[in-house]
């Protein structure tokens, strides 16, 4: 049975797909750029890390426990939306006098993590919050967060990387508690292509999502691409909303040690080679996450503009 709960998000989601052709192609690993530009992110705080190097500022508990103020870590939360905007807006500017337009809409997401991304000890790759993982818990943990990242202005609020059931259901219940206007998309994460990280159903997850209005795509992220197929059918099961998709390059990462395994994972040709399969499994919303780079997403964009040129696909 397919989940029947649409809105304004979704409207909003269908309508950006639609400006792109059918499809829209979301980023790669920011992380994984950063290091590769020289920057050191072995830290609980993650890539905010080079916010706080370069803007002394920090994004609440996390940075809190670190011994900046409240109001600094809003204020960085603030700056990241803006700081985002102006990239788009800086390159829209540098591409007007093009002979060729700029036509799909170049859209601006801002990133809500798991409470496992904050502990920083594996949990986000486990969904296992021990004591904590309490419904209220959770919401009270990501409510201001929310409010301050809406506050900001993008276009919608990725909640991503979501390691259980509980959470999805405090994310739900937030969006409408706190009445944000803004779209939403619900992005789960599995390790073994059946289930999400935690063991909770995908199709109970995904079900969460379906039926919130202020959620307008539900998909998967940060899961090797060979398990990407069987995930996007399952939740097709559940609801029509768009689907989107950012695998991992396939690589395993050791929650521990807080490291890559090298060579577990595979070419980037070879995590292109399943981009049509997703589009014709329906995703409508294609990229990467960790370890995938620029040129991963260029070769993407080539692949689905060779789809396109051969016919439409089921998930256009």
């Amino acid at each position: 049975m397919v989940g029947t709960a649409g809105g304004v998000a979704e409207a909003a989601v269908r309508r950006w797909v639609e400006a792109g052709g059918g499809r829209l192609v979301l980023d790669g690993g920011l992380a994984t750029e950063l290091e590769a530009n020289g920057a050191d992110l072995n830290d609980p705080l993650w890539s905010a890390k080079s916010w706080c190097k370069h803007y002394n500022l920090s994004i609440l508990s996390g940075f809190e426990s670190k011994g900046f103020s409240k109001e600094q870590s809003e204020n960085l939360l603030t700056k990241s939306v803006e700081i985002a905007k102006e990239a788009r807006d800086v390159f829209l500017e540098e591409h007007s006098n093009q002979s060729t337009s700029i036509h799909h809409p170049i859209l601006v997401a801002a990133s809500i993590g798991s409470y496992g991304a904050y502990l920083a000890d594996g949990s986000e790759y486990s969904g296992d919050y021990g004591e904590a993982g309490t419904l209220e818990f959770l919401k009270d943990f990501h409510r201001r967060r929310l409010q301050v990242l809406a506050e900001a202005g993008p276009d919608l609020i990725a909640f991503e990387t979501i390691p259980n059931k509980l959470e999805a259901q405090a994310y739900a219940e937030l969006l409408e508690e706190c009445n944000i206007n803004i779209p939403a998309w619900f992005s789960f994460n599995s390790k073994d292509g059946v289930n999400i990280v935690s063991g909770d159903s995908l199709i109970e997850c995904a079900t969460i999502a379906d039926k919130c209005g202020k959620v307008g795509a539900v998909g998967i992220n940060c899961t090797p691409p060979r398990f990407i197929h069987g995930l996007i059918l399952s939740i097709r099961k559940v609801t029509d909303k768009p689907i989107l998709i950012y695998p991992n390059s396939g690589e395993r990462y050791d929650g521990e040690k807080k490291e890559w395994v090298e060579s577990t994972g595979v070419s980037e040709g070879d995590f292109v080679s399943y981009v049509s399969e997703w589009r014709k499994d329906g995703a409508a919303l294609i990229g990467g996450c960790c370890r995938t780079t620029p040129n991963t997403i260029r070769a993407i964009v080539r692949t689905l503009n060779q789809d396109d040129s051969t016919g439409p696909l089921s998930g256009a």
